[in-house]
């Protein structure tokens, strides 16, 4: 049973039954536009404000309530599954929407933020339950279904046959043709994954050696939304028979895995091919144009490959390396392969598993805010504080741990609370503030109120925050961030560019752009170490430092290591710096009392 938090001294005089329905209503109105744009829900726009005015009431009472109403949020992510909203995007949709409401509202804004990160997490939990269970459900009714007709037909079949041996015949000729649709992709005849798992763990089972590819086509949402999916369906089953009559060999088994991918098992013998001739035979067969419709259509495609260990392996961390071997070569490039080392396999599985517990590490408090000062490298003085998000038990970078926030959809959120933290300790100190952003950071709807609603909450000048925002997402990114950028600069904050590449067509937009500084990669500050004064590389961030500057904004490096380094940055035009060559901000210094 929860009870509503009494207000505190400082809370806001609550507002009239009027003025609260009408801000629950302008919420709700607006989550169910946007859902509405990323699910097929059975009910007019007009008539699914009604549910989910509800739901934005219960959420409301929920973060209210002492406990915090945790299995309330979780049955609110139910119910949009419920309302066919089941798509990934439905759930972005929903934090988007609600997570600016619920952390400023006039009735709840009191209330610590670490509450709206938990319920907006039970809310996500509640979803991810309610779709596993409805895939379950789905998958148990078909099955079901295929045994009616199955039995009805049995039934019929011994009606019409009074000879026991015609009979029999008849039924074992139904039993396989039911075991075989249970079994393989009814679109294009191929193993289905069942199949290929069942099969897998009996090749495991054996000891022998064994690889497996993972196989994704490129760009198969283009062909879907351009061609529809009767002719993506041709394609696909055109593919199919390609990959089966190439890979007949003895040894290898091809399934269709799913809407876009295959797998493809290779049991080794004497004389079996190597991976590279492999590859080169699916991809040989996936390349090859196919007529559709009275067109010629052709796609490419990337493979992850993984070998078995000597010793015996799990099925299905078998198939999760292979997934991960298909991630990589996918960063590498459309039409790339990747084989997998244990290596490799071993550290993407330990970031992934700290992907999966990000969220309990902010709400347990395992994730703190780091600090570190930003120099002028003309004096050495410090010119600003740098907070970013750190998870010390992780051991992680802070790169890395963005990069995970980001995989995992909670990075408005991280960012916020480094964002309210970083400020409420800041308020009274010296030197300004600065923050880095993300790409999905950048891009986040609220994010201007976000920031302004933090810092008079504060009571910090806007003038004393710098916000960085990606160079390519704000160059070569959604508009969003773009007007982001442009209205808080036009609030009063400094902003700024990180990961700046130094690229022509780049360069030339800085100078339409209200920014103070331009943080470079750390691949061209990789690539300048140890350089001499005179060098090709020491001319060329010359030059860029130049017209950085003549764009009006300062040019800023990272991780400066030496006093040399900083020398040497200082003469080809750097202004500002971070790095281990600077100490950590004394806390009694940089925090006021």
């Amino acid at each position: 049973m929860t009870t509503p938090l009494p207000n505190g001294p400082g809370d806001p005089v609550p507002r009239s039954p009027a003025d609260r329905e009408k801000a629950r209503v302008k919420v709700a109105r607006k989550w169910a536009y946007l859902i509405s744009t990323t699910a097929y829900v059975p009910l007019k726009h007009t008539d699914i404000e009604a549910p989910l005015l509800e739901m934005v009431h219960d959420l409301f009472t929920a973060l209210a309530a002492e406990p915090l109403g945790l299995e309330e949020a979780e049955r609110v992510g139910a119910r949009l599954v419920a309302l066919n909203c089941v798509d990934k995007s439905s759930l972005q949709c929903t934090v988007d929407v609600l997570a600016g409401p619920l952390l400023s509202d006039e009735d709840v804004r009191h209330l610590p933020p670490e509450r709206v990160v938990r319920l907006i997490g039970a809310v996500s939990a509640g979803f991810t339950e309610a779709v596993r269970r409805r895939t379950t459900d789905q998958q148990e009714a078909m099955c079901r279904a295929l045994m009616e007709v199955a039995t009805k037909a049995m039934r019929a079949a011994e009606k019409r046959q009074t000879d026991f041996g015609d009979t029999s015949t008849e039924l074992t000729l139904l039993r396989r043709q039911l075991s075989h649709q249970l079994l393989h992709d009814a679109l294009t005849g191929l193993p289905n994954r069942q199949f290929f798992g069942t099969r897998l763990e009996e090749v495991l089972g054996s000891g022998g050696p064994t690889t497996l590819y993972r196989v994704e086509l490129n760009g198969f949402s283009v062909f879907n939304e351009g061609l529809g999916s009767p002719n993506t369906d041709t394609l696909m089953t055109a593919i199919a028979v390609r990959l089966r009559n190439a890979l007949s060999g003895e040894g290898l088994m091809v399934a269709r895995f799913d809407r876009a991918g295959f797998m493809v098992l290779q049991e080794h013998g004497e004389g079996s091919a190597r991976p590279a001739d492999v590859v080169a035979t699916i991809m040989a067969a996936i390349t090859e144009t196919t007529r559709v419709a009275g067109v010629g259509l052709a796609t490419t495609a990337s493979v992850g490959v993984v070998q078995s260990p000597p010793h015996r392996a799990d099925p299905v961390e078998f198939m999760q390396a292979a997934d991960i071997a298909l991630r990589h070569a996918k960063e590498e490039g459309p039409g790339r392969w990747r084989l997998l080392t244990p290596d490799e396999d071993a550290h993407d599985r330990r970031l992934l598993r700290f992907a999966a517990t990000l969220p309990g590490a902010l709400e347990s408090g395992q994730l703190a805010v780091g600090y570190r000062l930003r120099v002028a490298l003309a004096d050495r003085q410090p010119v600003a504080v740098d907070a970013f998000p750190r998870w010390q038990e992780a051991g992680l970078s802070e790169q890395r741990c963005v990069e995970l926030v980001e995989a995992t959809g909670l990075s408005p959120k991280l960012g916020q609370w480094v964002l309210r933290d970083a400020c409420d300790r800041l308020a009274g100190a010296a030197l300004p503030l600065s923050v880095h952003l993300s790409g999905n950071q950048s891009a986040a709807p609220d994010l201007v109120d976000s920031v302004l609603g933090v810092l008079d909450e504060s009571a910090m000048p806007a003038d004393r925050l710098r916000v960085a925002m990606p160079a390519q997402e704000v160059f070569d990114g959604r508009a969003r961030s773009m007007d982001n950028l442009s209205s808080l600069a036009a609030a009063g904050v400094g902003m700024a560019v990180h990961d700046f590449s130094g690229a022509a067509s780049d360069v030339v937009r800085l100078a339409g752009l209200p920014l103070r500084a331009v943080a470079l990669t750390a691949r061209l500050v990789s690539q300048a170490r140890g350089a001499p004064k005179k060098s090709l590389v020491a001319k060329a961030l010359t030059g860029l430092a130049t017209m950085v500057h003549e764009a009006g904004a300062e040019v800023a490096v990272d991780d400066i290591r030496s006093k040399q380094e900083a020398d040497w940055w200082r003469g080809v035009g750097a202004d500002t710096a971070t790095g281990p060559l600077f100490p950590d901000p004394d806390p009694k210094a940089l925090f006021p009392d």
